[in-house]
């Protein structure tokens, strides 16, 4: 086991950076953490196999639309085992657990606006299977027509009521779940603001 210490610099800091090499090296299986320094580059500490330190320093090694990696130090030595898993440090003043925190809640929305959307579906199954057996009574009875329009009236009036339950439902899920965002959102905002 090594263990890897880099000095990363370029554009680095307040562009998602730390929060990516996290998930890295969670991926390679690595233990450390990663931390902003005062002087605009980042610090990283990992420590594990050779082979997945080397694949990791590469990996990190990142440019896109925000991060762009200029330079990698980094130096290797015998690793200690003091570290349990792979974290990012956040300074006094920022916002990353709170943002992170955010991204958690936004996560549980879109899979419970999901969910909701499944649930409708086999709702919309159940109307489906009505209309078919209405289909068939139609076509069973064609000479009774005030028979048939009654039950028209009747399976009409049902899904009717079904269709406005399930608007009903996702509607007050969904205002709720925007309502917990919007306040989050919110705290968010005066938090970051002072």
């Amino acid at each position: 086991m090594l263990k890897l210490t880099a000095y990363v610099s370029g554009k680095v800091q307040m562009a998602g950076y730390r929060s990516t090499v996290v998930t890295i090296a969670r991926v390679f299986g690595l233990k450390g953490y990663v931390m902003n320094l005062s002087d605009s580059r980042v610090k990283i500490v990992a420590e594990g196999h050779e082979a997945d330190l080397e694949r990791f320093l590469e990996a990190i090694r990142i440019k896109n639309t925000l991060i762009d990696v200029e330079e990698i130090e980094a130096e290797f030595s015998g690793a200690n085992g003091s570290y349990e898993e792979f974290f990012k440090v956040a300074g006094e003043r920022e916002t990353d657990a709170r943002l992170d925190q955010a991204a958690d809640y936004l996560k549980e929305l879109i899979s419970a606006v999901r969910e909701g959307f499944r649930d409708n579906g086999s709702k919309l199954d159940s109307m489906g299977s009505k209309l078919d057996g209405m289909s068939s009574f139609l076509k069973e009875i064609s000479g009774k027509q005030d028979q048939i329009i009654d039950r028209i009236d009747d399976a009409r009036e049902e899904i009717v009521s079904e269709v406005c339950g399930m608007r009903s439902d996702l509607k007050s899920r969904t205002e709720e779940r925007l309502q917990r965002i919007e306040s989050d959102v919110t705290e968010i905002k005066a938090k970051m603001r002072s």
